[in-house]
């Protein structure tokens, strides 16, 4: 009962980040300065992305769900959250390769939404597996445990990633906008001569 106890109290533990902040921003968090990268920026962060995005899908697929010994309804749940963040790292992965060849507002909004899906999923399935952790058995406690570590560090990193990401997306936003307002403004015919 005692090592129960225990072990639920380090998975509470261990997921207190994944909790979301409901404190007001603070003056510097309400106001995130806008970077627009240029190209070079723009092609170095993608593949960076894909490059961790992959990682991320390796270190999944090497989680052995089903190991976890799990009632056949807990494993379900568990397999579900498992697949949709597969899924979602797909998507996000499809939106980088058409970012790699040609950026636009759309595909980036397309990839931001790919993005914090991925994070939703991820927070998700680490509640699943925190569960798990409180499940009788060998070594399914410790096993789920060191799950629940791996998804924190890829939703650790993701967060990273969707930060700069979005920082981006709404200075190239700006910019957009500010072309158009400026588009407006000028006429489209000029005056006739008489």
């Amino acid at each position: 009962m005692l090592r129960k106890l225990a072990v639920v109290a380090f998975a509470l533990l261990v997921a207190l980040p994944a909790f979301p902040d409901t404190r007001p921003p603070s003056i510097e968090q309400a106001s995130p300065a806008l970077h627009l990268m240029n190209d070079t920026e723009f092609a170095l962060f993608l593949a960076h992305l894909d490059g961790a995005a992959l990682q991320w899908e390796a270190q999944l697929r090497s989680m052995d769900v089903k190991s976890l010994g799990l009632g056949r309804q807990d494993t379900g749940e568990l397999e579900e959250g498992y697949s949709r963040c597969l899924q979602s790292l797909g998507d996000a992965r499809e939106e980088i390769q058409k970012l790699s060849r040609k950026q636009t507002l759309r595909t980036d909004l397309l990839l931001l939404v790919d993005l914090n899906d991925l994070a939703r999923n991820l927070d998700g399935l680490d509640r699943d597996l925190a569960t798990a952790a409180t499940a009788d058995g060998g070594a399914a406690p410790r096993k789920s445990l060191s799950y629940v570590r791996a998804v924190l560090g890829i939703d650790s990193a993701l967060g990273a990633h969707t930060d700069e990401f979005r920082n981006h997306v709404f200075a190239f936003a700006k910019v957009i906008d500010a072309s158009l307002d400026q588009t407006e403004k000028e006429p489209a015919d000029p005056p006739a001569q008489q």
